[in-house]
């Protein structure tokens, strides 16, 4: 019986916490560079207002344990965590050391080589890496050497006065104020975390921006640890703060507004203190180092990232090496209460710093947020997989299941593609298609501009740069958020499938999206005609004039590149089924038409107003059409609705009731829209028009001419046309040139699509008979 109660007294006592809290002083000398503030441009410091800690807090359960660092710092650099990985006491596992910045912006900087980041973080300066990584490596010992029998336990509260969205007046904000409490056995503290989402920059940018400081958070910490006992060691652990900021008490601004809010997240935290009872604990501390998504930001970001989840009984912490925005932290949370957690808190800035994470929705906003996120729009979902794959209650989500692999074939002069699934899908199995082809196009169309310097803005500092300084591997990211903007409004459909064409193609979604919007940039002040492509040919023919069809459209489509010519049919999961004529690369619709026989062409006027970057390419827009209207009307609503599309006419056409329809939307100075009136034939520039050039009289005055030629101008009679090579006539002034790259007859009553792409010589193919409705 003694040896029973002497085994399990020893057993109690190998599974009882125990905990140690410690702090350092890290504060660099007067002259370091500050960090957080590209207006500093690496400046150097003038004073100190108030110290720089790390505290550091040791846990041990008999099973797993930890040290949770946390320091008054912008951010950890991949240096910093480096050389406290040398330096720390062993004893613990390296993964089981989490280091988290405050997110104060007037702690030091100088911390790192990397030449990109220096612009803000100042100079390198090797001796204040060694001290602060030496400085944090002693708070953690201290924490150790002061370890003892502990109790902890945590509370969460409401705040709605703290902080709000710093983007969107009423925008979400994490109303939770995390609070963990550590005590010894006598029941006197040991250390409190808090955890709240909110930016440290409430010191003003007078002399001030240049002190250095830990902002509120060591106000907080100061507060908290005298409400509590002066031999306690406060924690603050930032949270999803990427769009939050921090609110002015009673109107106060300068030093004095920093230290209300300190004050008040104390008082808050203390109230919850009262609440918390504290007992044993059971620790699981899980880690991973995933890939990151792909990005085109390669000399700013690493290619995958160090992340870590602590459980401390039925509470989830999940460290964030970043800046998440809000929408993140909320979502995880809900994701990990429906796993069976208590309680959940989202620290970010922890371990490394991979700039900012938004949300999908806000990937396309205009704004620091979204510009500096450089992961793709799908960066959320990454965060919700990897992190619950950590979780050790309830059941990680399932891999997605691979998409079908497309079916393809040989059709004359081109190839046949046979899609089918969700938009996600057909875009994964369409870029695995074409993965070198698309590789090599986004090389010839937008990497190649830009290292050459033809899409370098004309008198910028890019291209007034010595020519042994290459600065393509910022610009081209740039460009990529430059792009972002014209996401919105992008139905998610396309969306999804331009998601689905850069994974399949292995290259980031910005660079897809570029390669998207080409064409776009190309028409855009200060950047070559390299892109601007009429794409012309297009007509329609009604009524009488169309014969036994009724309805028929036709289009030559003129491509100044020699590209693979590809027919691709669209069996979605949702929406009606869909045909486009175009290339490997555009997820976007040039030609195409719908189970419903609804029709679409764009055609691109040279000297026309620069696209405006307010709203989706055309492109984009008439995909989304395809799939999801059936109606003529319908669709000829919502192009006229368009108002941010500039220099293209859009050719739309369909069978309404039993009536045939076409008309012609130009968007100019404003929106045109010429209709046929029961039956006729239509053009896509008028050549008696003030706005059309010599180029488009030329050709269209050639299609008036001969389909007057003919009473009924029929499929076969289209055909003839989109081959016409007139005497004399050269270039975009002929209907059909040497830059032709498809001749498509649509016959939408009967859904079935006629397409030619060049022979050998030059000169149209034969036609292929394509049924949309099959």
């Amino acid at each position: 019986m003694a040896a029973f109660l002497a085994a399990w007294t020893l057993s109690l006592a190998a599974g009882a916490l125990e905990a140690g809290a410690g702090r350092a002083d890290i504060t660099p000398p007067i002259g370091t560079p500050l960090n957080g503030y590209g207006d500093r441009m690496g400046r150097s410091s003038t004073g100190v207002h108030d110290p720089l800690w790390a505290r550091a807090l040791y846990l041990d359960d008999g099973t797993t344990r930890l040290f949770l660092v946390g320091v008054d710092l912008v951010a950890v650099n991949p240096e910093l965590r480096a050389r406290v990985l040398e330096l720390a006491p062993d004893l613990v596992p390296r993964e089981n050391i989490i280091i988290c910045a405050t997110h104060t912006h007037n702690g030091q900087g100088a911390m790192t080589r990397n030449l990109v980041m220096r612009a803000v973080s100042g100079r390198y300066i090797p001796e204040v890496l060694e001290s602060t990584a030496i400085g944090i490596t002693q708070s953690m010992q201290q924490a150790y050497d002061s370890r003892r029998r502990a109790a902890i336990g945590y509370g969460t509260a409401k705040q709605t006065a703290l902080t709000a969205n710093r983007r969107f007046s009423g925008g979400p904000m994490d109303d939770q104020v995390g609070v963990v409490m550590v005590e010894d056995a006598d029941g006197k503290p040991i250390s409190v975390i808090a955890n709240l989402a909110g930016h440290p920059t409430t010191i003003g940018d007078g002399p001030e921006h240049y002190e250095f400081s830990a902002d509120y958070p060591g106000y907080f910490c100061k507060e908290i640890e005298e409400l509590t006992a002066p031999e306690c060691v406060a924690l603050f652990l930032n949270g999803a703060e990427g769009n939050q900021t921090v609110s002015s008490p009673e109107g106060k601004s300068g030093w004095a507004r920093t230290e209300a809010v300190g004050r008040a997240l104390a008082y808050r935290v203390k109230e919850v203190l009262n609440g918390i009872s504290c007992g044993e604990a059971t620790l699981k501390i899980n880690s991973a180092e995933p890939k990151l998504p792909l990005t085109l930001a390669t000399q700013l970001q690493p290619d995958k990232v160090f992340v870590q989840t602590l459980e401390i009984n039925d509470l989830l912490m999940a460290f964030i090496p970043g800046e998440p925005c809000v929408e993140i932290a909320l979502e995880l949370r809900n994701r990990a209460m429906a796993r069976g957690y208590a309680a959940q808190f989202t620290v970010g800035l922890a371990n490394n710093y991979v700039m900012y994470f938004t949300p999908k929705p806000l990937y396309s906003e205009f704004n620091y947020e979204a510009s500096m996120s450089f992961f793709g729009p799908r960066m959320d979902e990454w965060f919700y997989r990897e992190f619950t794959r950590l979780m050790s209650k309830g059941e990680p989500l399932p891999d997605a299941p691979m998409a079908e692999p497309a079916q393809s074939g040989e059709i004359q002069g081109g190839m046949l593609l046979n899609l089918a699934g969700d938009p996600y899908a057909v875009g994964v199995a369409r870029g695995r298609a074409f993965q070198e082809d698309l590789r090599l196009r986004y090389d010839n169309r937008i990497f190649q501009p830009v290292s050459t310097g033809a899409w370098y803005p004309p008198d910028s500092v890019w291209a007034k740069m010595p020519k042994f300084v290459d600065p393509t591997m910022l610009l081209v990211p740039m460009m990529g958020m430059a792009a972002r903007p014209l996401l919105k409004g992008v139905p998610d459909s396309a969306f999804r499938e331009i998601e689905g064409l850069a994974d399949g193609a292995g290259l980031p979604f910005d660079a897809m999206w570029l390669l998207q919007n080409a064409t776009t940039f190309g028409a855009l002040e200060n950047k070559t005609p390299l892109f601007a492509t009429p794409l012309c040919t297009m007509f329609a023919t009604a009524g009488v004039r169309a014969g036994a069809d009724d309805l028929l459209v036709a289009r030559n489509l003129d491509w100044a590149f020699d590209e693979l010519p590809v027919v691709t049919k669209v069996t979605p999961a949702e929406g009606h089924k869909y045909v486009q004529v175009g290339f490997t690369w555009n997820a976007g619709v040039f030609t195409g038409m719908n189970d419903a026989g609804l029709t679409v062409c764009v055609e691109r006027m040279p000297g026309a107003p620069a696209p405006v970057a307010q709203g989706p390419p055309i492109e984009m827009v008439l995909r989304d059409l395809l799939q999801n209207t059936d109606k003529y009307e319908t669709a000829l609503a919502v192009l006229a609705a368009q108002s941010h599309v500039r220099g293209v006419h859009v050719l739309v056409a369909g069978i309404e009731g039993k009536s045939p329809r076409a008309a012609v939307v130009e968007y100019g100075a404003s929106v045109v829209v010429r209709r046929i009136e029961k039956e006729g034939v239509l053009t896509g520039v008028d050549p008696a028009s003030a706005s059309a050039d010599d180029a488009a009289r030329s050709r269209y005055g050639r299609v008036l001419a001969m389909t007057s030629e003919k009473r009924i101008v029929g499929d076969r009679e289209m055909q003839r046309i989109l081959g016409d090579r007139e005497s004399g006539k050269e270039g975009l002034s002929a209907v059909y040139n040497g830059q032709t790259r498809h001749s498509v007859v649509f016959a939408p009553k009967s859904g079935k699509m006629y397409v030619a792409f060049p022979g050998k010589e030059g000169a149209i193919g034969p036609y292929n008979t394509i049924s949309v409705k099959e």
